[in-house]
């Protein structure tokens, strides 16, 4: 039970939290020190605010709450100004200013920082009255020193890079996944004993399959802009997929394989269900669709390196002998809907996903 614990619930998790903290706290420090000792503000309380907003598990989005965070700034600040100019801080030019930031806090490219524009807006108005300019340039500066440090502190005290969490996840969501495609075959075989086996381990499956996303994506965020990743031997990238990064294209496989897999489960359970019964799949099929999916768990448990020819050829030949007798015309089965050529359409994309590919 202790390997399928959410991410977050275990001493990894404190450790990280551990660094961030400690970052956290010297960014405020020095964004704090530098803006009342070296630029000279009295009461620098928002530079250190600035700094924290700096200092998020990964670079980029260290970077994409810094500048949403500074546009919330300037905007709340742009709308305080001329209303204390020509209103001043009474109640219609508390109005004005509220009614205004929250209009302009809807942009949606201020993400989680859109409540930066009221709060500042309301502050310059109130505490900057008339001299609304005044109060606002040296925050102004407070913040970009502060975000500046923070940006700083998170990238040069080792930035975080989740790459192993991420791979051990992955890795563990193809162990997962083996093991419910024997479940799956065992069901297939036999569905009245097994059934509930399926079930089960598609329950596991699916949290599992959960938090091999959640890590993953960990991971991939973290890489972006890391000089750490650099050092790695991966490209400083903002936006792209790090196609370099194995785990990208193991989730990927696997992902699809999960889809096929759960497609092929419901296939079988509704053929089991239907009324007509040449639509029904004989024992005999079943048995040997049930060993077809236990030769792509086992090319699955390979991964991510290339199957054993000897294994490919076996699960080749296995789905060529399923899908011989659906050649040709007259062999559709009555109505719309044939289910044994759909669990083999299905297998078949399996398969052939779980081939080595080429290098790009």
């Amino acid at each position: 039970m202790r390997g399928y614990l959410l991410p977050w619930a275990g001493r990894r998790y404190w450790r990280e939290r551990l660094k961030l903290t400690a970052k956290a706290v010297l960014a405020g420090v020095i964004a704090w020190a530098a803006a009342k000792y070296l630029i000279g503000h009295a009461e620098p309380y928002f530079a250190p605010l600035a700094a924290l907003l700096g200092v998020y598990p990964s670079v980029v989005r260290s970077v994409r709450e810094s500048v949403t965070y500074a546009a919330g700034f300037v905007i709340g600040a742009a709308l305080a100004i001329p209303v204390g100019i020509w209103i001043g801080p009474n109640v219609l030019g508390i109005a004005v200013v509220l009614f205004l930031a929250m209009m302009a806090s809807g942009w949606r490219r201020l993400g989680g920082q859109a409540s930066q524009v009221p709060f500042t807006a309301l502050f310059a108005l109130l505490l900057g009255g008339h001299d609304a300019v005044g109060y606002t340039l040296p925050r102004l500066g407070d913040v970009a020193l502060g975000l500046v440090v923070g940006l700083a502190v998170n990238a040069v005290v080792f930035p975080p890079l989740y790459l192993r969490r991420a791979e051990y996840a992955v890795e563990q969501l193809r162990d997962v996944l083996a093991e419910a495609m024997d479940a799956l075959a065992a069901a297939v075989a036999d569905p009245g004993e097994h059934r509930a086996s399926w079930d089960e381990a598609d329950e596991r499956l699916r949290t599992v399959q959960d938090q091999a996303r959640h890590a993953y994506e960990q991971g991939r965020d973290s890489m972006r802009a890391n000089p750490r990743a650099k050092l790695r031997g991966y490209p400083l990238r903002w936006r792209d997929e790090p196609e370099r990064w194995p785990a990208t294209r193991l989730m990927n496989t696997l992902e699809q394989a999960t889809t096929y897999v759960r497609s092929i489960a419901g296939t079988h359970q509704e053929a089991m269900d239907v009324e007509e019964p040449e639509l029904r799949f004989s024992a005999e099929f079943r048995d040997d669709h049930a060993r077809l999916v236990e030769l792509l768990a086992g090319l699955v448990r390979r991964l991510p390196e290339a199957p054993g020819e000897e294994e490919l050829a076996d699960a080749e030949r296995l789905q060529q002998r399923l899908e011989r007798p659906h050649h040709g015309p007259g062999t559709d089965a009555p109505g719309l809907w044939d289910p044994q050529k759909e669990v083999l359409r299905l297998s078949r994309l399996m398969l052939d996903d779980l081939r080595p590919r080429p290098p790009r």
